[in-house]
């Protein structure tokens, strides 16, 4: 009975010892954390976002983000918080969610290991009369292959830190291991089509890589004039079809919120010269820092470079000769498709927190690394059936050895640091996000809370939130990225009901303090005990609102006696400026842009005591371009707001000289004035244009300018 047990268990005993060493990985992390902060947390707050989700489709209520709020379209992963969202149902609710989310990655991250093993094991091929050696070393391979993917560090933080870069990773090594098992012609099987279906859920870069497998298998079942297996290669697509679908019929676009609030795309300032420029800069900076900078993510980058560039090669040739030429192909290829996904879409740099955007890339690298360690062949390279033998055998397996405990022992200090760095994050989410959300909940439940950091204080909370970055809120994200400006007169122009009654901020964040009202609560951070930490600021308030400012820039300063208000461009109100077809010459994108350079809020205390708050504009390039509403028949007093600060930050830059303007009426020129230098006060320049103008209105000017307002007069 034991010999039967024993020989059962034997194939399965290194996927076992992965197992082990993935699971004491987790646990030291889980330990480092619980020695710094209770309860047990996680280290970013857009793992407590999948949280949220995963409660409300407890709830029965999936894709939404708090009870009555109506389908988000904030899950950049589709199938994370479904996978979560039983266990809530079951009971795991507060602390004990989080809990379940760590052990899920924990055991994602340990499958993930286990199926590259499964992929390298496949590496060393050999004829049948050395099938037994073949065996060994392939075993050598694929546990080579697990130890490089356990000795990443950023990539066991970030498959550990809740979010969906274990489940992502999983989904596509599984999606290899099909198709290293899938025919070249023919339908593909039921379990490969739920896996890919599945992949291109898990993250928005993982669709196009699905989207890139399905299209070369239907191209060659067509070219087999095979349509009925063509038709069913297409079947994984309808999942994130229907995805895309549900996010532009109701949230306004085919992106999830964090792809518009990341996206090259949708930035201001955005044109296809910036773009290619930044995805250049971010190619050659991605490459830089995982092949050759002495802090990349990859223990020995340089090293792994070359191994990498030997392992890509015999991986391919590999390929062909298997006859698994599609699954060599996703080997190689994916994890820099995956990263340059990223890079080509996302404002966002490729390392931002650890890495988190890119780790589901890192395991393919470490499969790619150890497919450089197969045993060569004899005489001309990567051809001959002879191998090694004797001694120059035993010579490579001691320099595969050697190099597995060599990297095993550099791991260890990244790891330990790694640790100590999510346990700092928890600990800040703790201190911050996860502190303000249980004091909503227990002495404010029926607050509506507008907040920038939309995990924890939500999913803690749980009552009527507003995302003001927009990752959860829908059509939020072009506001959040036109600045300071557009994010003061959007909620300026908030209708009383709909205006929150707190904030939870870090309070420079909002750019516009006038609605900030009493502070309730304060979360100043204690001194750090990693080397870095990621909490935006040190101190995060939650602030009663007051909207005693709203309004006060809605008409002209001055009185105009006879004439009456008929309309007005609120310049970085973006439905104003939608409404006008307002354009501004704002100067072109860089990449690294804060929001702050594209709108500004201005102040002015009035001589009789009266504040006056407008947000607005610096119109770099040379002018703007409206429509108004006007009679035709009347003459029109056009009125532009504009001075302020001279010098602004952020890009804004300083305005030292006065700028002629020209108002144009088609081709015709039907003003002329001069903007005065700014001294820190508004001014209000009229423009006396003639009845009968076109209702389209171009402004030229020679030089910068700040634009508050628009105000067209006519006569009473």
């Amino acid at each position: 009975m034991a010999v039967s047990l024993q020989r059962r268990l034997r194939p399965h005993l290194p996927a076992l010892a992965i197992a082990v060493v993935a699971a004491a990985l987790a646990w030291g992390f889980a330990v480092t954390v619980l020695r710094h902060t209770r309860p047990m947390g996680l280290p970013l707050d857009d793992s407590y976002i999948y949280l949220t989700y995963a409660k409300q489709a407890g709830r029965g209520a999936p894709f939404t983000y708090f009870p009555g709020g109506g389908y988000s379209a904030g899950s950049t992963s589709v199938l994370w918080p479904l996978v979560l969202a039983p266990f809530w149902t079951l009971g795991a609710r507060g602390h004990a969610l989080v809990w379940v989310s760590f052990v899920v990655c924990a055991a994602l991250y340990a499958l993930t290991a286990i199926g590259c093993y499964r992929i390298g094991r496949k590496f060393d091929p050999a004829p049948p009369a050395s099938a037994a050696g073949a065996h060994f070393r392939g075993e050598l391979i694929g546990c080579l292959a697990a130890a490089l993917v356990l000795g990443i560090a950023p990539y066991a933080w970030c498959a550990l830190s809740g979010m969906e870069v274990a489940f992502a990773s999983a989904l596509l090594v599984g999606t290899i291991l099909l198709l290293l098992d899938t025919p070249r012609t023919g339908r593909p099987s039921w379990k490969l089509i739920l896996c890919l279906a599945a992949t291109s859920l898990s993250r928005p870069e993982l669709t196009m890589i699905a989207g890139g497998v399905v299209a070369i298998a239907v191209l060659a079942r067509l070219r087999q004039r095979d349509l009925r297996a063509a038709a069913w290669w297409c079947a994984p697509l309808v999942a994130p079809l229907a995805w895309v679908t549900a996010n532009r019929l109701l949230a306004g676009h085919w992106f999830p919120n964090t792809g518009v609030v990341k996206s090259h795309f949708y930035l201001p300032g955005f044109d296809w010269g910036y773009w290619v420029s930044a995805v250049g800069t971010q190619t050659g900076a991605m490459l830089r820092g995982l092949f050759w900078a002495s802090d990349s993510p990859l223990l020995l980058p340089r090293l792994v470079a070359v191994l990498w560039l030997v392992g890509a090669v015999r991986t391919m040739l590999w390929a062909r000769r298997a006859g698994v030429t599609l699954a060599g192909a996703l080997i190689v290829a994916s994890p820099f498709v995956l990263i340059e996904a990223v890079i080509a879409t996302s404002a966002g740099k490729w390392d931002f927190q650890n890495y988190r955007y890119v780790a589901p890339a890192f395991p393919l690298l470490a499969v790619v690394v150890a497919a450089a360690f197969v045993q060569p062949k004899l005489a001309t390279a990567f051809m001959q059936p002879g191998r090694l033998t004797g001694g120059a055998r035993a010579a490579w397996l001691a320099a595969i050895a050697l190099f597995t405990a060599a990297f095993a022992i550099l791991a260890v200090p990244r790891m330990s640091a790694d640790m100590l760095l999510f346990a700092q994050g928890a600990t800040d989410t703790n201190t911050q996000v996860v502190a303000l959300g249980e004091r909503i909940h227990a002495e404010l439940p029926d607050a509506r809370v507008m907040f920038h950091d939309a995990g924890a204080v939500s999913y803690y909370g749980d009552g009527d939130v507003y995302d003001m970055l927009g990752l959860v809120t829908n059509f939020q994200a072009d506001i959040a990225n036109n600045g300071p400006g557009s994010r003061f007169e959007f909620l300026e122009a908030l209708p009383p009901e709909q205006r929150p009654t707190h904030f939870v901020y870090y309070p420079s964040w909002l750019g516009s303090p006038d609605w900030f009202g009493s502070v309730l609560m304060t979360t100043p951070l204690r001194p750090p005990f990693a080397a870095s930490r990621l909490a935006g600021a040190n101190d995060m308030q939650l602030i009663t609102a007051t909207w005693d400012h709203a309004g006060t820039g809605e008409r002209p300063l001055a009185e105009h006696p006879g004439w009456a208000l008929v309309d007005r461009v609120d310049v970085a109100d973006l439905a104003s400026e939608r409404a006008h077809a307002w354009r501004g010459r704002l100067g072109q994108r860089a990449l690294g842009d804060p929001t702050a350079k594209w709108s500004v809020v201005e102040r002015e205390t009035r001589r009789d005591g009266g504040l006056v708050i407008d947000g607005g504009r610096t119109i770099r390039a040379g002018g703007e371009s409206f429509t108004i509403a006007a009679d035709p028949a009347k003459k029109v007093r056009l009125i532009l707001r504009t001075g302020g600060a001279r010098t602004l930050d952020f890009g804004n830059g300083t305005i030292d000289r006065p700028v002629g303007l020209t108002v144009f009426a088609g081709d015709t020129a039907v003003a002329r004035a001069t903007i005065p230098v700014p001294d820190g006060v508004f001014v209000e320049l009229p423009l006396e244009l003639p009845a009968g103008i076109a209702h389209d209105l171009r402004i030229e000017t020679t030089g910068w300018y700040r634009s508050y307002h628009w105000f067209v007069l006519q006569p009473e």
